[in-house]
């Protein structure tokens, strides 16, 4: 294996774990014309990346010590520090934390980098490994300002629905939480639960597709009306009522269940529409279940 010289910048990116994610961001970047330095736990998964014209490196500190942008994809912020400790110059360095965790781990390692001598940006990778590098790939970038006026070309090579969102290190977090395991997994298993029982009565999936690209259309500007009526309060509506969707959602739900259908998902949806109305917002338009989404209210941001 070759191994950088500790004390150059032989390199315009270090890639900290060679997972999946960490090798298709690794080739993304010397695609891209980059010099890339790689490093992992084992070694063996950086070396497979050589004939890929990336660099893999014995040792961590040799890999941070080789440039000034260190992108880390290691599987949780406890093991991307465990595997950093060894790093004994981040002078001048960034720090780019792409694993996945919630947002205090984020506020933690901001930290860390900093008593260390590193700018930090914290990203959320909203794409697979295969698509790292393509027009719809996105990671999102929240942090340092300066970090990201120094970066931001090498950075946005990765996916060119790539953006920095935000001068607040916790927001790629929030954003990955909320729109990608809130919504994201909760509408697709939802959509997973909802073709089980078309499909199984007999429809056939052209025009399940066909009414779900409707479908789809009518949920794009539902999510814009939400988020404005959220930030706003305010709930009147002159459409449906919290009632009436829960009346529907309900008889929905008897009707999957009959088919011998679990249906998890809507009897989730129902419940949470029974909560609000049994609150005093059946009167009220589908987003006021804003009110009672959280479990302790004081805490609601």
């Amino acid at each position: 294996m070759t191994e950088s010289n500790g004390g150059s910048r032989a390199n315009d990116v270090a890639v900290i774990g060679c997972g999946l994610m960490g090798s298709a961001l690794a080739r993304a970047f010397a695609k891209s014309g980059y010099s890339v330095a790689a490093w992992n736990r084992t070694p063996e998964r950086a070396e497979a990346l050589a004939c890929d014209g990336i660099t893999p490196v014995r040792s961590v500190d040799d890999a941070v010590r080789s440039t000034r942008l260190v992108v880390a994809c290691m599987s949780t912020y406890e093991t991307t520090v465990a595997a950093l400790k060894p790093v004994t110059d981040w002078e001048g360095a960034t720090l780019v934390n792409l694993a996945s965790g919630a947002p205090y781990e984020v506020t933690v390692l901001e930290r860390w980098a900093a008593e260390h001598g590193a700018e930090y940006l914290d990203g959320s990778i909203v794409c697979y490994p295969q698509d790292i590098g393509s027009s719809e790939a996105a990671v999102l970038y929240s942090g340092s300002p300066a970090a990201w006026t120094d970066h931001e070309r090498t950075l946005m090579s990765l996916g060119g629905s790539s953006a920095y969102i935000s001068d607040r290190v916790t927001d790629a977090s929030v954003l990955n939480v909320g729109v990608v395991g809130a919504f994201y997994v909760s509408a697709l298993s939802a959509y997973v639960e909802a073709a089980t029982y078309v499909l199984g009565q007999g429809v056939t999936a052209d025009v399940l597709h066909a009414l779900t690209q409707v479908t789809i259309e009518g949920l794009r500007k539902a999510s814009a009306e939400a988020a404005a009526a959220i930030v706003s309060g305010e709930h009147a509506t002159d459409k449906a009522t919290i009632d009436t969707y829960a009346e529907a959602a309900g008889a929905a739900l008897a009707v999957m269940q009959d088919s011998g259908q679990r249906a998890r998902m809507l009897a989730a949806a129902v419940e949470n529409l029974s909560t609000a109305a049994a609150s005093g917002s059946g009167s009220l338009g589908f987003f006021a279940q804003t009110t009672v989404a959280a479990a302790d209210p004081a805490k609601a941001v």
